[in-house]
């Protein structure tokens, strides 16, 4: 009986880990990072320590979320700037990215995003909890001694 909770228990864990561990999923909105990543595409993305040139980064700018190429990086007394560029843009970036603006480097892309987006749902963090919780009630349920 407990067998076929095995999956539901096992996608709940691993969610709130990789929360845990920082990982998020965003939206790519436009056609900029084409052939790597199309509009409509779900990127993950893990927190980074150090980026490299040629990385895929996801940061927040003009309050959006914008995923692009890091194409070269400059060391100023101010800290560590990225310029970035999408791979189907013409031109750089126009702002200059900081250290503090990055969300995340891209390690997989989703195409069409075809995944409920959690990240931007809190309430099915809720819907999970409850979920849990009320499985977790019918297995004790289910092992009480019978009188």
């Amino acid at each position: 009986m407990v067998d076929r909770y095995y999956p539901i228990i096992l996608i709940v864990l691993l969610s709130i880990a990789a929360k845990l561990c920082g990982v998020s999923l965003f939206y790519v909105l436009t056609e900029s990072m084409k052939p790597a990543a199309g509009k409509g595409d779900a990127v993950i993305t893990v927190p980074v320590r150090k980026v490299k040139i040629g990385d895929i980064i996801s940061f927040e700018q003009t309050q959006s979320v914008i995923t692009h190429r890091v194409i070269s990086i400059h060391n100023e007394t101010g800290g560590t700037y990225f310029i970035t560029k999408g791979d189907n843009n013409t031109y750089d970036d126009p702002f200059p990215v900081s250290g503090k603006e990055i969300l995340g480097k891209v390690i997989f892309v989703i195409p069409s995003g075809k995944i409920i987006n959690i990240h931007y749902v809190p309430v099915l963090y809720w819907l999970l909890g409850f979920t849990f919780g009320i499985l977790i009630y019918t297995l004790r349920v289910q092992k009480a001694p019978q009188l």
